[in-house]
């Protein structure tokens, strides 16, 4: 099959193009800056270079290819405020619809990423694709454009599937930024008191259901894409700690922490969401190689050491 994938340099994107050229599939890949884009080149990637907010630069490739999967996502600097969010919501509209409409056109097939925060806190619940959504902050421009997409399934016939991932760790993304570069300058901490879930997923795992859905061609559904074993806060920051050979690390008042990085962040990663992948084993035959972030770390912070700086 033939796929276009957006945001191909990314954390996510490229695991996923590296797991469709590992499968056999031709890829293009659009990305901002063809200079980065060296390592998937290598493995047979083609590139076009674009803009996200300039469809422009990229809506023709929907008419060559199968399946468009859209990961792309616009990054912003400094506190993550209501105004730097609704940036963030833009772009993904601007670059959804427009997406969404060229594959109307072509009739081509589109695969959208979503997250977990769209479930918002649910507290101690697990959570499967029937729970109702009452968005985090962080979650309210994805399920827009999931409520937007679905909605061109049943009314125009977009064949589209949404992939809603977990929390994504690996050696990269923000896990690399924000839990281990952080834990490395000694300034890591835990939220509150932590006990709220994550639902965690290994990139790899995460792209190997990317595959999976875009090749059954699931075209209106929406899977779950998390690992077996959801965590609280607290416990996830320990297993870091501990496999990372660290003192244990203390807590900060949500409140304070939001002063610094911005209040819907933290109400974002505050939140509680035990999410289950039942649907996703059942009806994709997916199933994650790390069972648990527990089985998943060792081998990503082997990884992460490889960029630290020498001594």
């Amino acid at each position: 099959m033939d796929f276009f994938v957006t945001a191909g340099t990314g954390f996510v994107g490229s695991a996923i193009v590296r797991t469709l050229l590992a499968r056999g599939h031709r890829v293009t890949a659009l990305v901002r800056n063809s200079a980065k884009a060296q390592p998937i080149q290598v493995l047979g990637a083609t590139l076009i270079v674009g803009d996200m907010l300039q469809p422009a630069s990229f809506v023709s490739q929907v008419a060559t290819t199968d399946v468009v999967i859209h990961c792309a996502q616009q990054t912003v600097g400094g506190r993550m405020t209501k105004r730097a969010i609704a940036k963030i919501n833009q772009a993904d509209a601007i670059m959804t619809k427009a997406l969404a409409e060229e594959c109307l056109a072509h009739d081509k097939a589109l695969v959208y990423t979503s997250g977990y925060f769209c479930y918002g806190d649910h507290g101690d619940a697990w959570i499967d694709e029937t729970t109702p959504t009452s968005p985090s902050p962080l979650g309210a421009g994805h399920q827009q454009m999931v409520e937007y997409l679905l909605g061109l399934h049943r009314q125009r016939g977009l064949r589209v599937a949404v992939v809603t991932a977990g929390f994504v760790y690996g050696a990269g993304g923000g896990f690399k930024t924000s839990f281990y570069d952080t834990l490395q300058k000694g300034q890591l901490r835990v939220f509150g008191p932590g006990l709220n879930y994550w639902s965690p997923v290994h990139v790899d795992d995460l792209a190997q259901a990317f595959a999976l859905v875009s090749e059954g061609q699931y075209w209106g559904e929406n899977f779950n894409i998390v690992d077996d074993q959801p965590i609280r806060l607290r416990e996830l920051v320990g297993q870091l700690t501990r496999q990372a050979n660290h003192k244990p690390v203390g807590s900060v008042p949500p409140w304070l922490i939001g002063l610094l990085i911005g209040a819907p962040l933290v109400k974002s990663l505050t939140s509680s969401s035990r999410v289950s992948n039942e649907k996703a084993r059942r009806v994709l035959g997916w199933s994650p190689r790390y069972s648990s972030m527990e089985d998943g770390l060792p081998g990503v912070l082997t990884d992460l050491a490889k960029t630290l700086p020498s001594a």
